[in-house]
């Protein structure tokens, strides 16, 4: 995952690959008044610091869910007339 975070060479032309970095990322930004994220090492060593105590990570992923979950239901709302 570090190895994601080095820039070498030339941008990548087309559509955005779908990696998990990039999923992390856009599941942290579900959460809100949250300031995770995942944007270079620095950010995956906090999570990797978090991972490895239980209860926080418990309280993150359960966070991450919920509002996946909100932001789904609101989806589903908003499409029905």
């Amino acid at each position: 995952m570090s190895g994601y975070f080095v820039t070498e060479g030339s941008k990548f032309k087309g559509r955005p690959l779908t990696t998990l970095p990039v999923v992390l990322n856009r599941d942290l930004s579900l959460i809100i008044n949250s300031n995770l994220q995942l944007k270079s090492s620095h950010d995956l060593e906090h999570l990797r610091s978090i991972a490895q105590q239980r209860d926080e990570w418990t309280k993150l992923t359960a966070r991450v869910r919920e509002a996946a979950e909100a932001s789904q239901s609101g989806a589903l709302r908003c499409e029905r007339p």
